[in-house]
């Protein structure tokens, strides 16, 4: 099953600067083939359910065995069956930004 979806890991108990963390999570995505993009509060997603699944315990895992105590993931995806997402050219915000430039007044 093909999902959309974002992924949010939060480590916890560490420094207040997680850059370290963040950036062993960004590699375990990029390096996974996973589409996706990152922003500031998490990062967007479009591939296989269980690759998904698969790469968000990677990324729980990494940030674990960097010496976070704990970690959070918030991770939320949808599936549909009235379109082929995965073949979509256009991302939902280009969509939206087209919209508005072709129905203001």
């Amino acid at each position: 099953m093909y999902v959309t979806g974002e992924i949010q890991i939060v480590p916890l108990g560490t420094a207040a600067s997680l850059t370290p963390y963040i950036a062993k999570v960004k590699a375990v995505i990029e390096n996974s083939g996973l589409q996706h993009t990152m922003h500031d509060s998490g990062t967007n997603f479009q591939g296989e359910y269980s690759l998904v699944t698969k790469v968000a315990q990677e990324c729980m895992q990494s940030v674990l065995d960097s010496g976070a105590p704990r970690v959070l993931c918030y991770l939320k995806f949808g599936a549909r069956t009235d379109k082929d997402i995965a073949a979509s050219d256009i991302s939902a915000t280009e969509k939206v930004d087209h919209y508005l430039q072709t129905h203001t007044q």
